[in-house]
């Protein structure tokens, strides 16, 4: 059975569909609030281990950190009932579990405030380290800068190594992202997050032959590239307020693929999008039987 390890923050998401941009001085009304999400369980970690387990690839453990308080509990909780393992969360007393509030504004942009309710030196347990010594897969989301440079030197050269961009200079400087795509077989970026990357990848050493670069383009499709070469999928427009998640969701699907052995681009592509789109049709179907209430 394949293991995956996926690092990075954890969250407990509060989410609001705004009535504008909100503005200093001027109160911006919340118009809805989803009735799962306040709080639903969120984090890059597990919406890539969640999109895992529904593709049939079960040993994804989250690799973070939680407090021992009423929200870290709640957050493993969640992780139970979506049979996420629960082994590489780390519960202390000494940190507050983090949380996010996502503010989607009408025309689609969201205002995210997350708090990651710990000191920024947080690094890896010794059960921790257990399971990414012992990982076929590790997956680098964002996450503390100490425990993401610990995790570099934790892995070993067979085991394959997968990064989900997001641009955080604070957690990810330019030269830790150089060092992650240097030893990556996966990353997955928005074309937002395009410019980053390139200037990881440009400041990288050398990069291994293989490296599967997956480009999301929104509603539109996603773009892969291998030695040289382009694949483009499409992928439907799924009407949603509340797109959280999606992006890590696809992430999620595209392991999946992989680690069952995929290797045409195409169907790599489209594993990525089903896991995006089962997620974003749950939360339309929802939205759809609020409103009729």
């Amino acid at each position: 059975m394949t293991k995956i390890a996926i690092t990075g923050y954890a969250s407990l998401d509060h989410v609001a569909i705004l009535n504008g941009a909100p503005e200093a001085g001027r109160t911006t009304t919340i118009l809805r609030r989803p009735g799962d999400a306040w709080p639903r369980l969120g984090g890059s970690p597990a919406y890539v281990a969640a999109a895992l387990v529904a593709s049939g690839v079960p040993d994804a453990f989250p690799i973070c950190w939680v407090g021992e308080d009423a929200e870290g509990a709640d957050y493993r909780m969640r992780l139970a009932r979506g049979k996420i393992p629960e082994a590489g969360v780390v519960a202390s007393a000494g940190l507050r579990t983090p949380m996010a509030v996502l503010g989607y504004e009408p025309d689609g942009g969201c205002i995210c405030l997350y708090d990651p309710g710990s000191m920024e030196d947080l690094d890896f347990s010794e059960p921790q380290r257990g399971l990414l010594a012992t990982s076929d897969w590790t997956c680098i989301t964002i996450g503390p800068r100490l425990a993401t440079e610990t995790a570099l030197t934790i892995v070993g050269q067979e085991t394959r190594l997968a990064w989900v961009v997001k641009h955080d200079p604070r957690a990810m400087p330019i030269s830790l992202a150089a060092r992650i795509a240097e030893r990556g077989d996966l990353i997955i970026t928005s074309k937002a997050e395009r410019a980053f990357l390139d200037e990881a990848m440009a400041t990288a050493t050398s990069l291994r032959p293989g490296l599967i670069v997956i480009e999301t383009q929104g509603g539109s499709g996603a773009l892969l590239r291998r030695d040289g070469k382009e694949t483009f999928v499409g992928t439907p427009i799924i009407d949603v307020g509340d797109p959280t998640g999606a992006g890590d969701t696809f992430a999620g699907g595209v392991l999946a693929a992989l680690v069952k052995g995929e290797c045409n681009p195409a169907e790599i592509l489209m594993a990525g999008h089903r896991a995006a789109a089962a997620l974003l049709s749950a939360r339309r179907d929802a939205e759809k039987e609020n409103s009729a209430q």
